[in-house]
């Protein structure tokens, strides 16, 4: 993992469409840039989704389905195993794709997630190596969700992976993210995991967001913990990622940074960031995001915890522009 990556020139399709959308790929690639990190290929992507509203980051042509899977979280919440995780994970996405490209196979001692996208709406399905790319990171987006949900034993577990791509001789610097066995050219993704293990007795105690900012701050979170280029990121960036993971304690971002509150503080001056600022941005981006899919400007107020609406109306205002209810009006005309 420490050295999983995505080549820049595969992403093309994703920074055209981070364009159409008004964002500067400059902002989100740096300049001269030939691979980049796997966890940034995942802050494009979070980036874009909240931006469009839309949780495969416009990746699909199709609008997705995804409040009818809401009653999920409760079912995902109330696992009691990795298998009962995948298994519920699997129907959650089918729902919200709204068709069967996720199943669950057995066999001798292990459980398989496979994932079969031969037949999804990808948008740029003629471009091939884009679409093996998103297949690569999607099974890695996926096993970082199961692994941060079942603290760890989706990673104890996992035995194998099956990708649909030939090997090849063009590099994949993403697939160095598994440290198990590759099978090369699977008629569709496998994630196979030991069934023993699968079925030990866990508890999820997390609370579960598989809204598109909950998914992508979870994974990134996971990957931020564990991979050594963490380090190669800025205090701001960290700092973002945390925040958007849930932290909005300077105290408690500092010790998931392993510095103190002081050093904090100085580190994020340096690099021109305010903590308070960084937190706002993050409730901000939020408001808009479930400003965009419906929510009452009253419930998204209760949501991000600010003390009356007025507050709420004057932040964002400056934020945007206009007030949260010219904002939710725009968007639903």
């Amino acid at each position: 993992m420490m050295n999983a990556s995505v080549r820049v020139e595969d992403i093309a399709p994703l920074l055209q469409a981070a364009s159409e959308l008004g964002l500067e790929a400059g902002a989100l690639v740096p300049a001269g840039a030939r691979d980049i990190p796997i966890i940034d290929y995942f802050r494009i992507q979070r980036t874009i989704a909240l931006a469009s509203d839309d949780l495969t980051a416009v990746i699909s042509s199709r609008k997705l389905t995804y409040r009818t899977g809401q009653f999920l979280l409760s079912q995902m919440q109330q696992a009691n195993s990795l298998l009962a995780t995948i298994e519920t994970l699997a129907e959650h996405m089918n729902m919200m794709h709204g068709d069967t490209y996720n199943t669950l196979r057995y066999g001798d001692d292990r459980v398989s997630l496979v994932v079969d996208d031969s037949l999804f709406p990808y948008r740029s399905r003629d471009n091939t190596a884009f679409v093996e790319l998103v297949g690569d990171c999607l099974i890695i987006k996926i096993h970082c969700l199961l692994d941060s949900l079942t603290h760890g034993v989706a990673g104890e577990a996992l035995k194998r992976i099956r990708l649909k791509r030939l090997r090849g001789t063009v590099r994949q610097p993403q697939n160095h993210f598994w440290p198990v066995p590759i099978e090369y050219g699977a008629p569709a993704y496998e994630l196979i995991y030991d069934f023993d293990h699968a079925c030990q007795p866990i508890r999820i105690r997390d609370a579960v967001d598989l809204s598109a900012d909950g998914v992508f701050s979870r994974v990134i979170g996971y990957l931020d913990a564990r991979a050594g280029e963490a380090q190669e990121h800025s205090f701001t960036t960290r700092t973002q990622d945390l925040i958007d993971d849930g932290l909005t304690r300077q105290s408690d971002v500092a010790a998931r940074l392993d510095v103190s509150t002081a050093t904090l503080r100085r580190r994020l001056a340096e690099e021109g960031s305010h903590f308070r600022d960084l937190v706002l941005n993050a409730r901000l981006r939020r408001a808009e995001a479930m400003l965009k899919r419906g929510c009452s400007v009253a419930h998204t107020t209760e949501a991000l915890d600010y003390s009356d609406i007025r507050a709420f109306n004057r932040a964002f205002k400056r934020w945007k522009g206009q007030t949260p209810a010219a904002f939710a009006q725009a968007c639903q005309s």
